[in-house]
């Protein structure tokens, strides 16, 4: 059945219209028709559309403010974002909201094409890339710039017909380790070691060749004519306008401590010993994040390899304001590439004010929370004055931010370990009966901001079915 958003909120007050939103319980300890864990995209997506088909929602979010991993450093110059930023003209859902809500968006979002590279120590223009010492690389692939390696093999190894094939037998087939594939592909021992420096991903052995395809088959999705957007003002904006639209009680720095289904409905521990109950519950916290909550119930038993071993990226950010915008004065690219493990990928996020962002992933990410942040914004400083003499005594850290040390989300976002497609596909398909799950890593045909949308609104037309 085709639920466009009219199709859902029509056949969502038929379900309820027919069970009269059945009174609960006389004595029961029921507190709504649904609980909504969460006040990300998919939470608050979801509740939107629950309080459209006449359902009493309650939204539960652990932190102190909105957004999930959107989050904008508002205190920061520039106010830059740690979390989603690219909006993608395929983003359906999400433009569609933010138009209703008024939420401005403006072009953005695009990598520079061009990098000034930092390999082996030695700065090395793009230009001069491909007879360059430090370029180990073999055959035609010296004429690659590091930046540009995982593309040029993705041309070489099998694609996705289209987004949903992920889930499918053609997906499965390439359900490998990214560095075997890129192996088999043709790639030399230096192209996987360059690629494997800047991976979205934590380990190039471990990560399925799967999670690229399906990145690529998403992106071509878009069309020939595809654009990037931004959220103006930053990405937060959008999340903080969809619960300011909202009816439902949202409270706030509530901590989930445990999870408890059965027959009648759900029940919510919350820190200092409280519980609430519900109907229904919608999950949106990351897996990755679910595994310190106790979740017990035959929904969750469905998705309990998932929860137990979907993986999350790592990703730390340093975050260096600049005296002034010396990369328009030296005449070399915005964006500088390494390998180095304290340096990884430099954006300019900025000229007035000069802003700076360094990610890290991985492994690199890791290393990097172990070191106290004035001791690793001085050696990430040390690394970018040595790659780019024109920063020297210029840069100043902000701040260092990491998502794998959120205790909400345990990483940036999720991705596929190799042979995990079928276990994923299926978590994917699971309907629950009370408890029901949703987040970026539960989408069928989207990923990111657009995946949380998609996975929210089908946990939510489950639930109106259901009520």
């Amino acid at each position: 059945m085709d639920f466009s958003r009219r199709n859902l909120l029509v056949a969502g007050g038929a379900a309820l219209a027919a069970s009269a939103c059945a009174p609960l319980r006389s004595g029961s300890d029921v507190e709504a028709d649904v609980i909504v864990i969460g006040a990300g995209l998919a939470g608050l997506h979801a509740t939107s559309l629950l309080e459209a088909a006449g359902a009493k929602v309650v939204v539960l979010e652990g932190s102190n403010r909105i957004g999930g991993r959107l989050h904008t450093l508002y205190d920061l110059p520039g106010k830059p974002d740690a979390g989603g930023i690219q909006i993608g003209s395929n983003y359906t859902r999400l433009l569609d909201i933010a138009g209703k809500l008024g939420v401005g968006l403006q072009p953005g979002g695009e990598f520079d094409r061009s990098a000034l590279y930092y390999v082996r120590g030695k700065t090395v223009k793009q230009a001069d890339w491909p007879t360059s010492e430090v370029n180990k690389l073999v055959g035609p692939e010296r004429q690659v710039p590091p930046a540009g390696l995982a593309s040029v093999f993705a041309r070489r190894m099998p694609q996705l017909a289209n987004p949903d094939a992920w889930r499918t037998a053609e997906g499965f087939k390439i359900d490998v380790p990214y560095g075997a594939a890129l192996k088999a592909a043709g790639a030399s021992d230096e192209a996987v070691r360059l690629i494997a420096a800047n991976l979205n991903g934590n380990d190039i052995n471990t990560l399925s060749a799967l999670n690229a395809a399906r990145s690529a088959a998403i992106y071509r999705s878009a069309g020939p004519n595809a654009v990037l957007s931004v959220i103006s003002g930053g990405s937060q904006r959008l999340p903080e306008a969809m619960a300011a639209a909202l009816k439902s009680g949202l409270r706030m720095e509530q901590i989930v401590t445990g999870i408890s289904e059965d027959a009648d409905g759900v029940r919510v521990d919350i820190g200092g010993g409280r519980s609430l109950r519900a109907r229904h519950v919608i999950c949106t916290i990351p897996f990755a994040a679910l595994r310190g909550v106790g979740v017990h119930g035959p929904s969750a038993d469905a998705l309990k390899t998932a929860i137990a071993s979907l993986p999350y990226t790592y990703a730390s950010f340093a975050y260096l304001s600049a005296s002034e915008p010396f990369w328009k004065q030296d005449g070399l690219p915005g964006m500088v590439w390494s390998d180095d493990p304290m340096l990884g990928r430099v954006f300019v996020l900025g000229d007035s004010p000069a802003m700076l962002k360094v990610w890290l992933s991985g492994r690199d990410a890791v290393a990097m929370d172990r070191m106290a942040p004035a001791a690793a914004g001085a050696a990430i400083i040390a690394k970018l004055e040595a790659a780019r003499p024109s920063a020297r005594g210029k840069l100043k850290l902000e701040r260092i931010f990491s998502w794998q040390k959120n205790p909400m989300a345990r990483g940036v976002y999720h991705h596929l370990a190799a042979g995990q497609a079928p276990m994923l596909a299926a978590a994917i398909d699971a309907t629950g009966n009370r408890l029901h799950f949703a987040g970026e890593h539960l989408a069928q045909s989207t990923s990111g901001m657009e995946g949380a949308l998609e996975s929210g609104e089908r946990a939510a037309r489950i639930v109106i079915g259901k009520l």
